[in-house]
């Protein structure tokens, strides 16, 4: 049997990495049009007779999954929301929807997918964020966030993007510290029967507005866990996910829920919660944990982070130092990367980088 974790990079590439045998690793890239693309190469790399679990880590490759399903053959087992969930939880807007109906404290928003609707954003408290309904509807200049300051700023960005093709959502902006930002990296059984979320924090993210994981700790919060499960009991969702909240003013808010495997997932791992694992044995085995395993407290520090918010804010490197002193401290840590027992990864980061930077160097050469 095989594993294959797998992020995108790019609009009409896939860029593949995942566990064939034990630790090995391997990596690829194949054009996004059509998953009978994957499955040829899959077919060339692992015998036919293995099962092959596919658990995506991006948005975009479980719209993709989902586009192309009735492409694979019985041996693949994708590991993405049913077909009539799949859409709804890809669609942000319909998220926040979902959360206010769960009774989860939801910050102002509205959607705006055309001229008209900006007057109604322009009444949000600010600052607001704007960010796509979905990574499919940017239009064709891709963002994730941009935080407007002023109603001048946002009727300009909420213009341009719609004048782009872009459908958004607007909402007032949580203007709090990162490690107010909390998380809960779930993963549910077929059948709903067994739920497991490991709770925690983000102490740094690799920009001050928001984004990935830069360093933080899994450690228990109740009412983190408590909301996190009233929101897949309202949606029917099974597999794995995770959800993103801001404790701020004495209150918890809803930011966003993934239909997908989190990228921190490796945190949930080293606090007792594999959702890798508990995903793989039940597609491959149908098999569930009989009874929800205990988190324990843990920390993790994703370096490519740190080093994207470091080359935005070469200032922050004091902050880096703090931060690198503090994870140091954990008893039970682990790196997103670095692992002496498995070095081809950061071996293949490593080459990444290296070639995008001569990549670039040669688009610049060629102006």
């Amino acid at each position: 049997m095989c594993t294959l974790p797998l992020p995108v990079r790019g609009r009409r590439s896939t860029a593949i990495a995942g566990i064939a045998k034990g630790h090995s690793t391997f990596s690829h890239r194949t054009p996004r049009s059509s998953g009978r693309l994957l499955c040829n190469w899959v077919d060339e790399l692992i015998p036919a007779d293995r099962l092959v679990v596919v658990i995506p880590l991006s948005d975009r490759l479980v719209e993709y999954l989902h586009r192309q399903r009735s492409g694979f053959p019985p041996r693949f087992r994708l590991a993405i929301p049913s077909a009539e969930l799949a859409d709804d939880l890809l669609d942000k807007s319909q998220s926040l929807r979902i959360a206010q109906q769960a009774g989860l404290d939801v910050p102002d928003w509205v959607e705006v997918t055309s001229i008209d609707g900006i007057e109604a954003a322009t009444t949000l408290d600010y600052p607001v964020v704007v960010r796509p309904t979905s990574w499919s509807s940017t239009g064709d200049h891709y963002f994730k966030v941009m935080v407007c300051k002023d109603q001048r700023e946002l009727e300009v960005v909420l213009t341009e993007s719609l004048q782009r093709g872009a459908r958004l959502i607007a909402q007032r902006y949580i203007d709090a510290p990162d490690d107010a930002v909390e998380f809960a990296i779930t993963w549910r059984n077929g059948d709903g029967s067994c739920t497991v979320t490991c709770t925690g924090r983000k102490r740094r993210q690799s920009a001050p507005e928001g984004g990935v994981m830069a360093w933080g700790e899994a450690t228990a919060l109740p009412d983190v866990a408590d909301r996190a499960r009233r929101f897949l009991e309202a949606t029917g969702f099974t597999g794995p996910g995770g959800i993103e909240f801001i404790r701020h003013d004495g209150r918890l808010w809803f930011i966003e829920f993934n239909p997908r495997l989190e990228a921190i997932h490796f945190l949930a791992a080293a606090a007792g919660l594999d959702t890798v694992v508990m995903t793989y044995r039940e597609q491959a085995l149908g098999e569930a944990p009989q009874h929800p395993p205990l988190q324990r407290d843990a920390a993790g520090w994703v370096g490519a982070a740190w080093l994207n918010r470091l080359v935005s804010r070469p200032g922050d490197w004091r902050l880096a130092a703090s931060d690198r002193v503090a994870f140091a401290r954990s008893e039970n840590r682990i790196k997103a990367v670095v692992d002496f027992r498995d070095p081809l990864p950061s071996v293949a980061l490593t080459f990444r980088l290296i070639s995008r930077a001569v990549l670039s160097s040669h688009a610049g050469a060629g102006r």
